[in-house]
């Protein structure tokens, strides 16, 4: 009689606790259009993260490049902007005042805000920067004055 009640539990806790998750819904606002209606429209590979907070929007916009604007939950504050675009050469002669990072094996330049650690006329204090790299193709232009450096690098790492 023991082995049915463990199996019995065992198969309440598979149902009870979902194992995998298929994809993450991405919450458009502003009637944006779609990653895959992007997708459809460019010549050049669109890279998404992965890893962004479950209640942030995301507002996108087509031109002049790519937009992926990241928005809090009320849909109030700017979190991250992405602009995507055909990758062009980088040089770190076009960063000098930028700290070379890794992001998926690809040389990234990561500068700091000048005002970096200041606070803002809405009270808010600057922290993040400017975060540049290219990969598959793409020239990725990440920027954020709410994430610090490391949660912005989090995010570039998870994109794909």
């Amino acid at each position: 009689m023991v082995v049915p009640f463990r199996l019995f539990i065992a198969v309440i806790l598979l149902i009870s606790y979902p194992m995998i998750i298929v994809a993450k819904e991405i919450k458009y606002n502003h009637n944006s259009i779609t990653i895959p209606e992007i997708k459809k429209k460019v010549d050049f590979t669109i890279l998404t993260p992965k890893k962004i907070p479950d209640d942030w929007t995301l507002d996108t916009k087509t031109s002049p490049w790519i937009m992926l604007h990241y928005m809090d939950s009320k849909d109030t504050k700017l979190m991250v902007a992405i602009d995507l675009r055909i990758a062009h050469p980088l040089s770190d002669e076009d960063f000098p005042y930028s700290q070379q990072v890794d992001i998926n094996g690809n040389k990234a330049y990561f500068q700091d805000w000048a005002e970096n650690g200041e606070v803002d006329n809405k009270g808010d204090t600057i922290t993040g920067g400017l975060l540049r790299w290219t990969q598959d193709g793409t020239y990725v232009e990440m920027n954020s004055s709410r994430l610090p450096k490391e949660k912005m690098l989090e995010i570039a790492r998870s994109m794909n």
